[in-house]
């Protein structure tokens, strides 16, 4: 009898993540020793520079999700939630179609199943709080910046806070003498999206570093 089969799905959204620790490399190693000890067989689905602001977007995981739909394997597993979704709705949805599909979700931190009335009630709580704090983020930097501004400082765009990582990379890359062409080919190799989703070309890279809002970062 063949055992189950786990895509254990582990994702960074910017090298800034991996350097500080939240690496996919440990997130792999964890998830293959749970996988082990359950008896299931695993495959790692790696994602690296995706937000989990929503699911859109992000190829890997699509894919994960249509192979789990189509019976190719009966588990998503991940360390956390906020490494699947930080979206209440993404997350309900998600939810809605492994019990549809008749696949299971499995999280580490805390330890949830998904398949449990109690596992999707503390999992939709996280859910929750993921978003809540996204959200807070965001209004912390506006006001951050309302008050630079009240100090005279001149802001040009308001950057997001899901993208306010990568932006600061960029601006770290350029001062430590790469060029536009470079910094912008690094992270189109690394599947790094720009603000808008997209791909880098040295004019993104240009509009970055020459902003007023990089003078006051």
């Amino acid at each position: 009898m063949s055992k189950p089969l786990a895509l254990a799905y582990v994702r960074v959204s910017s090298l800034m993540q991996v350097e500080e620790g939240a690496s996919l490399d440990a997130q792999e190693s964890t998830l293959r020793e749970e996988a082990d000890r359950r008896g299931w067989d695993v495959e790692i689905v790696r994602e690296e520079g995706k937000s989990a602001k929503t699911i859109k977007g992000r190829d890997r995981l699509t894919e994960a999700l249509e192979r789990l739909d189509h019976g190719e394997a009966q588990f998503l597993l991940s360390v956390r939630l906020d490494r699947v979704s930080r979206s209440v709705a993404d997350f309900a949805s998600l939810i809605e179609r492994a019990r549809r599909k008749q696949w299971g979700i499995v999280l580490l931190s805390p330890n949830l199943d998904l398949s449990d009335p109690s596992g999707e009630f503390v999992a939709n709580v996280l859910a929750s709080a993921a978003q809540y704090e996204r959200r807070l983020i965001s209004v912390r930097t506006r006001e951050g910046m309302a008050q630079r501004k009240a100090e005279g400082v001149t802001f040009g765009r308001e950057v997001a806070a899901e993208f306010l990582a990568t932006y600061r990379r960029v601006l770290t890359m350029h001062s430590g003498g790469e060029s536009m062409n470079a910094i912008a080919r690094t992270l189109n190799a690394e599947g790094v999206p720009t603000a808008k989703g997209g791909k880098w070309y040295a004019s993104t890279v240009r509009a970055i570093v020459t902003s007023e809002t990089a003078k006051a970062l």
